[in-house]
């Protein structure tokens, strides 16, 4: 016996909507605190074996329950309702323990496909079937209790009359028209997020959306992703890099490509001995002249040694040309490289 959302039950007498539909599958429990929910064979499922579970909605009132019914089971299905108490009460036992993996999720669910939670079914018999207490761990400080009961199949009806009919169409246009605001307002909110984007200062681009969510592009990026001017050198402790371009104009492309954002920056311009070093938001980057080889060297400010630590002390105390260059880039002043000074050629 299965169901649909928006389908109308009667359930001992009662009528309900069935606001949303979860397929769950038994799965076997791996290691961690999955652990704690494998039990015995005798009061675990078989893996592989699936239950529906239909969240129901009162036609009249505000009563919701539980309706759940398994795929090997003609006879019986389980009726109950979340309730506040954490623990069964005296008189039940433990019936059966397990690991559920959410398969799909229609309605309105709080599940999500993949989900896994632990459980725990008790049991107290009495003439009617039995009394149930269920306990769902969801592994993430959430934990779910239902109370109810066994109840006979027979007693679940789908209703097909006419009011039937059309509660369930009213119920289905009204979530018809949820999904459509939804939609609408997430097209709302992309197109406005676009109109913002081509009309910033920043302009339209991926390094423009990344500024906008906080994370923005970095000058080590820059060195992965051109194989035309970068070299990483192969190093377990470190990220080193060769520029095939002379220090000053590695320092002007990082700057570029980076838009400008240093903290702060100073120079020591001595031909042939040229150290370069800036700070970003959380790197250093020290560009260096050595052999006629221009190197990057990018770490955290933590991670730097006692001699590099004197090399950038003595760099930041000359002088600080460059880093007017990153401020024009800020303020996209667009007269370019030539207005800061001649740059040199490529080391190729």
């Amino acid at each position: 016996m299965e169901f649909n959302c928006d389908d109308v039950l009667e359930v001992q007498g009662s009528r309900y909507v069935v606001t949303e539909k979860i397929k769950y599958m038994e799965i076997i429990p791996k290691q961690g605190e999955e652990q704690a929910y494998k039990g015995p064979p005798s009061m675990t499922k078989p893996s592989g074996d699936y239950w529906h579970e239909y969240g129901l909605k009162a036609v009249a009132g505000k009563d919701k329950i539980w309706l759940t019914i398994e795929y090997n089971d003609d006879e019986w299905c389980t009726v109950s309702r979340t309730t506040y108490h954490t623990s069964p009460k005296e008189g039940f036992s433990l019936h059966q323990i397990g690991l559920e993996k959410v398969m799909s999720v229609d309605g309105d669910s709080g599940a999500t496909t993949g989900d896994r939670a632990g459980y725990k079914e008790y049991q107290m018999p009495n003439e009617d079937g039995a009394r149930v207490f269920f306990v769902e761990d969801w592994f993430q400080g959430a934990k779910m209790y239902a109370e109810g009961n066994r109840v006979r199949l027979i007693n679940i009806k789908l209703c097909k009359d006419a009011a039937a009919e059309a509660i369930s169409a009213k119920i289905r246009n009204t979530r018809l028209k949820k999904h459509i605001r939804s939609i609408a307002i997430a097209l709302g909110c992309g197109l406005s997020f676009l109109f913002f984007l081509i009309g910033s200062e920043e302009g339209f681009s991926w390094h423009a959306i990344r500024n906008v969510f906080g994370f923005p592009y970095t000058a080590k990026e820059r060195m992965h992703d051109t194989a035309m001017y970068y070299t990483k050198v192969d190093s377990d402790t470190e990220n080193v890099y060769i520029s095939r371009l002379d220090p000053v104009t590695t320092a002007l492309d990082l700057f570029e490509a980076i838009g400008g954002a240093i903290t702060s920056e100073g120079e020591d311009l001595q031909e042939g001995r040229e150290v370069i070093v800036f700070y970003s938001r959380d790197s250093v980057y020290i560009i260096t002249n050595t052999d006629g080889q221009t190197r990057v060297k990018v770490c955290e400010p933590s991670k730097l040694t006692p001699d590099e630590i004197k090399l950038i002390d003595r760099t930041m105390r000359k002088s600080h040309i460059l880093d007017s260059y990153t401020y024009m880039i800020r303020q996209r002043d667009g007269r370019g490289r030539d207005s800061l000074f001649r740059t040199g050629k490529p080391n190729i």
